[in-house]
Formats: C-alpha cells, structure tokens, sequence
C-alpha cells in the first residue's frame, strides 16, 4: 500500500476503512496535485525583492500564466492567443518574405530582422519553461541575505541593490528608445508600408481596413519582442551581478572570523556557516546556469551572425546616410547585448576564485585544531571554480565576446566573397 493510502487510513475514522485504499490513493494525489498548483502559482506572482522587473516583464508576456497552465483562466487563454500570433507568428511571417526583394541590402535588412525575431521567440519560450527556477534562486538568494550582519555588509548590500536597479532603468531606457524608433519610423516614408517588410494574409497594399490591421499588428510585435529581448538580456547580468554580490559579502564574513572577543567555539560555528552559505552559492550558480545556459547559445550564434551581416551591409551596400546610421546603430547595439553578461561572467569567475584567499585572512592560526582542520579542508574546496559555459560550448567571459567579434567579421568576409562571386 502507497505512504499516502497508509496516512489516510490512520488518520480516518474506523468505520470510513471499508473504502478501498486506491480511493485514498486518487484523494491524496488530486489533493497533492491541486497543492502543488497553488503554490506554484503563489511562487511565481510573489512580490520579488531583485527581480520583480523581471516577472513584471514575463506577466506580461504572458510567461506566467503559460507555466501554471489553469486552463480555465480567461489569462491563459489571452497568453495562448498573444504568443500565438507574436512568438511564433511574427518570425514565420518574416520568414516568408526572406530573400524576395530585388536590393541586396533590403534581403540583408529583412535577413538580420527575421533571424533576431527567432531568436527572441526561441529566448524567451526556454526563459518560460524554466520560470519556477527563477524562484528557487530567489529563496536561495534570500537565505544569503539573512546572513548580513555587519554594517559594512549592509552598506555593500545597498550598494548592490542600487547597482541592479541603476542596470534596469538603463535597459527600460535603452528598450523604450527601441520600441519608438521601430514603430514609427515607418511613418515617414513617402509609400504606403509596414514597420517591417513581414507576410501578411491580407492585401494591405490596396485596403485600408487590411493595412490598419496589418500596422496594428506589427506594433503589437515589436512592443512584445522588444520586451522579451528586454527580459532576455537583462536576466542574465543581473543575477551574476548578485551572485558577484554574494561572493563579496562571503568573503567579508570570512575575514572578519577570528578578530572580535568571541570565543573558539563562537569561531567555529561562524565558519561552519560561511561553509554552508558557500555551498548554497554554488548551488545559486548551477540554476542560473540552468537557466541561462542555452538561451546565452542562441544569443552568442544568432548575434554573430546578425552583426557580420550589418557590417556587410555597412561596407558595401549602404549608400546614403540614414542606412549608414541604421547600421552603425545595430552592430553598436547588438554588440552591447553580450558584453554586459561576458563581463559579469569574468566577474564571477574573479569572485569565487577569491574566495581561497579570504579563508587565510581570517584568524585562523590562533584558533582550534578543529577550526583549522575545518580551514584547510575548505580552502581545498574554494579551489573548485564553477563552469560557466553556454551550451556546454561556449565559455560566459570577455574571451567569448572577442571571439564573437572576429566570427563576426568571418561571416562578414563569406558574405562578401558570395556577393562578389555571384
């Protein structure tokens, strides 16, 4: 008989055991199933401390109410048809006109828009799925947080908390900018045309109603895949930035051990507690690069390509100067969206491998034969660095964004030995 039936009939009433066990079975596992769901659903809408930018941006995008899956919410069903007709409709719709136009530089144009629009869809669907992980770091991060105890620590903690929100308003800044250019700038073309040179089922060419619609509709577009960029690139810097956070607290806890008046054994637990918080720091680090991991591939390759293309558009296509500028532009922006994070990847690095060092500046040779045994063994452990890789290909660090750099201007010179020979 299962733990739940066994539960069940202890706690019952004698003369409800004629009911068969399997009955329990059902009632224990609906009432375990409904629980699981509820508290889902409480984790994932909770008012965050570091990341409720971030849930804002994915209730939204409908993100939230996909993951907890009530198929009898009016928001479900709202989040199916909105990612629907975005996530998956707007890249196919691009798709289709790929390659269809008679200038280079507009198939170049209409190239670089169709594989940045997958590749946000693609994002943001793996960001999805593993929302729930998102939470799991928040309680993590938490418990790390209950460990300040010291005014320093504090102050560096408010530090931290400025540091975040400062990045935020820069990519609410940066991303809004995006959004107005994107949407109106089709305004000021002398024809009638769309934001984008995207598919459309209707004839919007002839038709005004069809020609709102299709406006409408990529206005929609842009405003969502400009916001799952937004969430996309800002997730990934933002927790390595309080995972560098951490670090550093850690590692004020771990000097100080030993310089105040409290006694051996005071000592011991102190660094029995740092040993732990470093152990609840790794595993921070492993669901953020479970979370990270494969989207930071996707965005390495596709941006890549996406800025080998605009140089070669930029040198050899673009004639009058608003091309010039659009270019510019979008190699300059493109490129910032993967230093941020091969920065704080660096920085990680850097912060866990300074931790060893913090373990000797304790006062550790004037405590007990326990302390130090206990010292030496976990300085060993601090020698172990966690991988950062994306994709368990491509290393999260300065190194890979140099590397995107010269792939780019690779697949820039394919590109314009192809033009040439054709």
């Amino acid at each position: 008989m299962s733990i739940i039936a066994q539960i069940t009939l202890k706690c019952c009433p004698r003369p409800c055991r004629g009911i068969k066990a399997t009955s329990f079975v059902l009632i224990g596992l609906a009432i375990v199933r409904h629980t699981k769901v509820t508290v889902m659903a409480t984790i994932l809408n909770k008012r965050s401390v570091y990341f409720g930018v971030v849930w804002q941006a994915f209730i939204a995008l409908g993100g939230v109410d996909l993951y907890d899956r009530n198929y009898g919410a009016i928001r479900y069903w709202g989040a199916v048809l909105l990612n629907i007709l975005v996530t998956l409709g707007f890249p196919v719709m691009l798709f289709m006109t790929m390659f269809s136009f008679e200038l280079p530089l507009d198939n170049l144009i209409n190239f670089n828009i169709s594989l940045t629009s997958a590749a946000a869809s693609i994002k943001f669907v793996m960001y999805a799925i593993r929302l729930k992980k998102i939470a799991e770091i928040e309680q993590i991060v938490a418990e790390l947080d209950r460990r300040v105890d010291t005014d320093e620590q504090r102050s560096y903690q408010a530090g931290m908390s400025r540091r975040l929100q400062i990045m935020s308003t820069v990519y609410k800044y940066i991303y809004g900018c995006v959004v107005v250019t994107s949407s109106v700038s089709f305004l000021f073309r002398a024809e009638r045309s769309l934001p984008f040179p995207a598919w459309f089922p209707l004839d919007w060419t002839t038709s005004l109603t069809a020609y709102m619609f299709a406006v409408l509709h990529q206005i929609l577009a842009i405003v969502i895949q400009v916001l799952q960029n937004f969430v996309d690139d800002l997730f990934p810097p933002m927790i390595f930035l309080i995972i560098v956070g951490q670090c550093e607290l850690l590692v004020q806890r771990l000097s100080l051990i030993g310089y105040d008046q409290c006694d051996q054994l005071a000592n011991e637990r102190k660094l029995i507690g740092c040993i732990r918080d470093h152990k609840k720091l790794f595993g921070l680090h492993q669901l953020t690069m479970d979370i990270i991991s494969w989207p930071l591939l996707v965005q390495f390759v596709v941006i890549s390509i996406d800025v080998g293309t605009a140089l070669c558009a930029l040198l050899f296509y673009a004639e009058n100067m608003n091309d010039k500028v659009y270019f510019t532009t979008f190699i300059f922006a493109m490129s910032m969206q993967i230093f941020p994070i091969c920065y704080y990847g660096t920085m990680v690095e850097y912060s866990f491998g300074y931790l060893h060092y913090a373990v000797y500046s304790s006062n550790w040779v004037d405590q007990s034969i326990s302390y130090r045994k206990s010292v030496l063994i976990f300085a060993e452990r601090t020698q172990r660095l966690p991988k950062q890789i994306a994709g368990n290909f491509i290393p999260i660090a300065l190194t890979t964004f140099l590397a995107n750099c010269k792939a780019a201007y690779s697949f820039c010179t394919l590109l314009a030995d192809t033009g040439s020979q054709k």
